[in-house]
This record gives structure tokens, C-alpha cells and sequence, in this order.
């Protein structure tokens, strides 16, 4: 199977009403950033658009209602393990986190346990965590830096390519062959400084899995982007119905009343679905408040252009990550799956490198500002699974402001091959044909 969200979209594709787009050359932006001109200008078109119309768009579909049986089945969560986070490029790190030959990471949250190390030839690459020995790991700790990795149980020892480089007591083993016993290897890629993972190994490339959105996200600057910390929101819920929560402002005015909707007008949110599930939101600024969250020289992303100034703009990175950024200090949201009724969204920040001395304290401001609107964002989800979880649940309505979250189970589905969805659980194909081509 493919995670591709194209994969069997053959028909003709229609233009998305809000999203009309033929690419340019993209054209500097400030230092060096890459910002495509004529994007800019349909997003800011459509954001005026969408703020004057009173009902929906010409040539707006209706979306067929979401099962709610796709975020408790047992059998539909079996297939996401084995098709979806086991087959997608998956955030396992930045750069930033490997500063040195031998800083490692480590992460399980596909189901599996990978290292990811920087190698005395200043490589990155990932391994199973696992020792040829008798699968003990061969580091335990989240990150650090180590000459070698070394197993927890026996002491077999290995270089940082992951080649076997010491055997403990060897005279015990017949005929053993330590060069064929290197730690098995995980597809591992940086793009932008970040790095992701990929257990399948014919998965397509990470550029040519994030297709467009790379491009659109690339004046970031990610290489030159500073990991500064992490933070955990455990919730009771499957981790579709975290995702969901995420590409959607119609919640805003609900949730939000003090803060996220007094910055930005939701009325405005203008959308793209993007190839392999990935996603483009974006959610004007008050006028009024234009230029006054602006951070500081000492905070500043230089390489941002006027549109991420203008406008909350986020990125969703199929499956799991939600990138809402910024000017200053932004987080990677990523949702973690735990059991079929949890999940663990983890906020991983990033600011603008700042050289030596202590961090700007507008980006610890951010950070701390956040968490009051993840502890709104998160306080439904728990009553929401148990809802779904009830006699009483029916399938959910959505509104085509909304369609992000129907391209998102769009693409789960495309993941696991639509053929194999559980009885009743599949999503439409409507949208497929509003999908920005790759």
C-alpha cells in the first residue's frame, strides 16, 4: 500500500473555490527566504474573500459526514499501526538536538524503538534501538552523547554507523559472524534541519512525500531554527480526535474567547489540501493589532516574509504533526498515539538561533502564553471520546470551512488502502478532486 493521498484519484480535478493557484518562480523574500509572489497574493485574496461572504463559496460541496467508529475500532487502529505510522515519514528530531558526533536521540512512538546519532562522519542516521544480542536497547536515555552505543544487558558494543565493534566473552560463540551483526538500520532524513524517520523502505523520499508544502514552508529557515524545549498534554482521546481539534478555527470564538479570538478574525480562514494529506491554513490578523506581535530584533526570524506577519498560518504534516508558525518562537505539534483512547500531543519549540547568551525572554513568554491555549483546546477531547465511544454516537457533520479534517481521515485512509477500511468506517473521496496537485 501507499500513504500517498493521491493514490486511485484518477478523476478530473476540480479547482477548490477558496484555492485557485498557478505557482511562479519564487522570488526572494528578506534574507534569502524563498516566498512564492503570486501565492501570497491569492492568500490574501481569499482571506478578504471569505471575510465578506455570507454563505459558502461557489462550487463548495457538501462533505459527507466523518464514522465515528474510526477513532475507537480495534481493528481500524491495528491497521493505522501497520500501515500508517509504520509506512509515513514520521518528526523524530532537529538538528539543533545533534550538535556533535555522537549526540543521540531516541524515539518509540511509531510502536517501535529508533536511535537516531550523529556518526564520526557527521551523519545522521537511525537504528532499531534494539541489540543483535538479544534486543535489549543499546541507549536508554531520551538524548545524549555517547563514544559508543552500548547494550544494557550483555555490554555488545557498536560504532556509531552501527557497525559491531566488541563482543563480551566472544570465545563463548561459535562461528560468530560480527560483520553481519551491525544494528539494523531505519530510513532516516533531514529536510530543513528537521530530521524524520521512516520504517518502510519503499517509501518515496521525504521531499517527494512533503511535495509542495516544502516549498511553502522553506522561508522558515529551519537550519537555522534552535530547539529550546519540550512539553507533554496527555488526553484522553484518540489521537485522530487531537488532530482534528487542530485544522479547524471555527472553535476559536468558543474556545478561545480571550485570546486566540481577539487576535484573529476566523471568519477569514482560507485552506489548502495539500498532496499526501498535508495541509496550509491560514487566519488573518486583526487589523487593528497588525504589527503589534511582532517580536523584537533579538527574537525575529528574518527570513519570514510580510504574509506570516499578517496572518496565523499553520501546516499540518501528515500524520501527526500540526506547525503553527511564526515569526519568533513556534512549536511542532505533534500528536502522539498511546492506546486507542490516548494520545500525547507534544509541543516541540523552536526560535530563531540567537547565538551566545541567554535565550530572548519573548520566546519563554511564548511558550508559557501556549500552554493556557492548549489547556483549552485539549479540556473537550476526553468527553468527546467517551461520546464517541457511546450508544448515542453518530457521525460527525462538517462544514466546509472544516474540510481539513476530512482531507486528514482522506488521507488515514489512503494509507491503509481504502479497499481494507473496516465495514462502514471509510471516508468519502468528495475532496479528492480539490487536492493542489504535487
Amino acid at each position: 500500500m501507499t500513504n500517498s493521498a493521491q493514490s486511485g484519484t484518477e478523476r478530473t480535478r476540480r479547482t477548490d473555490p477558496e484555492h485557485s493557484h498557478t505557482p511562479s518562480a519564487p522570488t526572494d523574500c528578506r534574507d534569502g527566504g524563498r516566498v512564492d509572489a503570486v501565492l501570497e497574493d491569492e492568500i490574501r485574496k481569499q482571506l478578504a474573500a471569505n471575510r465578506e461572504r455570507t454563505g459558502p463559496p461557489t462550487g463548495a460541496v457538501e462533505i459527507p459526514p466523518i464514522p465515528t467508529g474510526r477513532y475507537c475500532d480495534p481493528e481500524f487502529v491495528a491497521l493505522e499501526r501497520d500501515r500508517v505510522w509504520r509506512r509515513s515519514w514520521l518528526y523524530a528530531g532537529h538538528l539543533s538536538q545533534l550538535p556533535e558526533q555522537g549526540s543521540y536521540l531516541t524515539t518509540d512512538r511509531s510502536g517501535s524503538p529508533v536511535v537516531v546519532v550523529r556518526g564520526e562522519d557527521d551523519v545522521v542516521r537511525a537504528f532499531y534501538n534494539s541489540c543483535r544480542h538479544r534486543a535489549a536497547p543499546v541507549v536508554r536515555d531520551e538524548c545524549g552523547t555517547a563514544r559508543r552505543l552500548t547494550c544494557h544487558y550483555h555490554s555488545w558494543s557498536y560504532g556509531l554507523a552501527g557497525e559491531l565493534r566488541a563482543v563480551p566473552d566472544s570465545r563463548n560463540f561459535v562461528d560468530l559472524d560480527e560483520s553481519s551483526l551491525e544494528l539494523v538500520p531505519v530510513r532516516c532524513e533531514a529536510w530543513e534541519g528537521f530530521v524524520f524517520v521512516n520504517e518502510d523502505p519503499s517509501a518515496p523520499s521525504l521531499e517527494t512525500y512533503l511535495g509542495p508544502l516544502a516549498e511553502q514552508m522553506r522561508e522558515i529557515d529551519g537550519t537555522r531554527l534552535r530547539w529550546i524545549t519540550r512539553q507533554h498534554h496527555h488526553v484522553a482521546a484518540n489521537w485522530k480526535v487531537v488532530v482534528d481539534a487542530f485544522l479547524e478555527v471555527y472553535h476559536i470564538r468558543t474556545v478561545h474567547p480571550d485570546n486566540a479570538a481577539l487576535l484573529y478574525d476566523d471568519s477569514t480562514v482560507t485552506v489548502a489540501m495539500l498532496p499526501n494529506g498535508h495541509s496550509r491554513l491560514s487566519v488573518a490578523v486583526r487589523p487593528e493589532l497588525l504589527g503589534v506581535m511582532d517580536p523584537s530584533p533579538a527574537a525575529d526570524n528574518p527570513s519570514v516574509g510580510a504574509l506570516r506577519r499578517e496572518t496565523s498560518t499553520s501546516f499540518g504534516w501528515f500524520p501527526n504533526v500540526v506547525a503553527p508558525l511564526d515569526t519568533g518562537a513556534f512549536p511542532l505539534l505533534c500528536i502522539w498515539p498511546v492506546d486507542t483512547g490516548h494520545a500525547d500531543p507534544v509541543l516541540e519549540w523552536f526560535a530563531p538561533d540567537w547565538g551566545t547568551g541567554d535565550m530572548p525572554d519573548e520566546h519563554a513568554l511564548r511558550v508559557s502564553l501556549f500552554e493556557t491555549v492548549m489547556a483549552q483546546d485539549t479540556a473537550n477531547l476526553g468527553a468527546i471520546q467517551r461520546s464517541v465511544e457511546s450508544p448515542g454516537a453518530r457521525p460527525f457533520q462538517i462544514g466546509w470551512h472544516e474540510r481539513l479534517v476530512h482531507h486528514f481521515h482522506r488521507a488515514v485512509d489512503l494509507a491503509i488502502g481504502p479497499e481494507d477500511v473496516p465495514g462502514g468506517l471509510a471516508v468519502s473521496d468528495t475532496l479528492d478532486r480539490f487536492v493542489d496537485p504535487a
